[in-house]
């Protein structure tokens, strides 16, 4: 096989689009994935881009809604437990990074990093990339009062960090917005500077594109081996071993493994998320709604309603627990009173979560030219296209870009302490 000038990783969202604008600058580029293209949780989501929603998960308000619904099991928050030293460590670097000071950190360097999501999503579109996109805004819906200027006080710092300001709505102006929603919402919030897209159509779309400025997909072709080379890697995938000039790695959960072939710690988990596919759509919805009580979004698309919700950890697999999943659809009905009571087959993903919450987006620190470029979280869509903007160009001129210093794989380095 000629050799590629990189290798990505991953078929997802920030997988494509990294390969996507390398190929523009002029690379010759290669994919590779273990499954068809947006295998991962590229497909299984929301398909929001939400610089308003740059909060990271480990985070004051996180606690709050674990204080809440802690013992639940249908809650949007559960934490189980696995009899490792490695998920032990994360959970507690989690509670440390839920530290106000920590949490206002994080907070900053995600949210300058969002500021120019949305433009990086112009940026596609400008590339010819075809994809369902909708830029109404987000609505966030409250049927408990109090919850509402918690996140008035959030969107504010947002705000201040350079992110589009929100308008406060009473229920009645929410009913004017959205007829279908009942009188318990007592209020919401619109985020006018967030979209949505379908995110099916997001990867589909970057693949086609990808695949029109010259990137070679290789799908279902599991990368068994990494090798660091002078100045190049060598890579083995679906049985073929090649040599490529740099790698990126952008298999989500999957990329924890991928580091750990040339012994590098990148500390990223899956967190389980539920949701529901409703076609044809029970009613119309004008806009992308946020229960903002319960943890769940509605994404009205083209072919129906998405709902998606909850966060699940301590199990990294796919397997569906029916009364965890309900809870998302239960949620509906205190909201759209005429919500339908039967909900369709549930689905489930593994959003990559890393234990401040931030994504890990940089060079890992070997001899050789590997990248990471995953553990985005909820953000994986918002960020996709930001994140392969500028981690290409940081591949491609050598000069990384001081956006993206906060997200450095190096971070994840094992504390050593010296005897006294």
């Amino acid at each position: 096989m000629s050799q590629a000038d990189v290798t990505v990783v991953g078929t997802g969202a920030v997988g494509l689009s990294t390969a996507l604008f390398l190929a523009q600058g002029g690379a010759k580029v290669e994919v590779v994935d273990s499954g068809g293209i947006g295998a991962g949780a590229s497909r299984n989501n929301a398909g929001w881009i939400v610089p308003s929603m740059s909060e990271s998960v480990p985070s004051p308000a996180a606690l709050r809604t674990a204080a809440k619904w802690f013992g639940r099991g249908d809650g949007p928050l559960k934490v189980g437990w696995e009899l490792s030293a490695g998920y032990v460590a994360f959970l507690a670097r989690m509670l440390c990074a839920a530290r106000p000071s920590a949490y206002r950190r994080g907070l900053a360097a995600t949210a300058s990093l969002a500021v120019g999501a949305v433009a990086a999503f112009d940026e596609l579109v400008r590339l010819g990339v075809d994809f369902e996109r909708h830029a109404r805004g987000v609505l966030l819906l409250f049927v408990e009062e109090h919850g509402i200027q918690p996140h008035l006080d959030d969107l504010a710092v947002l705000a201040g960090l350079g992110l589009p300001g929100a308008e406060v709505l009473a229920g009645k102006d929410v009913r004017e917005l959205e007829p279908e929603a009942g009188q318990g919402v007592v209020g919401g919030i619109l985020c006018g500077g967030d979209q949505h897209v379908d995110p099916s159509s997001l990867v589909d779309g970057l693949a086609a594109a990808g695949a029109e400025a010259g990137v070679r997909l290789r799908l279902h072709a599991p990368v068994t081996r990494i090798v660091e080379g002078t100045g190049c890697v060598h890579l083995t995938a679906g049985g073929v071993t090649s040599s490529t000039g740099a790698v990126v790695l952008a298999a989500g959960v999957g990329t924890r493994s991928l580091a750990g072939m040339v012994a590098k710690r990148v500390s990223i988990r899956g967190g389980k998320g539920y949701g529901f596919d409703y076609r044809p759509a029970p009613f119309t919805l004008g806009h992308a709604v946020y229960l903002s009580d319960h943890k769940v979004a509605v994404t009205p698309l083209d072919r129906g309603i998405r709902l998606a919700g909850t966060m699940e950890f301590g199990a990294e697999n796919i397997e569906v627990d029916h009364r965890r999943a309900a809870g998302v659809a239960a949620a509906m009905r205190a909201y759209f009173p005429n919500w339908p009571v039967r909900a369709p087959r549930p689905w489930s993903g593994l959003r990559p979560m890393t234990p401040d919450g931030l994504p890990v987006i940089g060079h890992l620190p070997t001899r050789a030219p590997i990248y990471v470029a995953a553990g985005h979280a909820m953000l994986g869509i918002t960020l996709g296209p930001i994140t392969g903007q500028l981690l290409s160009r940081q591949i491609l001129t050598g000069e990384p870009d001081p956006l993206l210093a906060p997200f450095a794989p190096d971070r994840f380095r094992p504390v050593r302490f010296r005897r006294a």
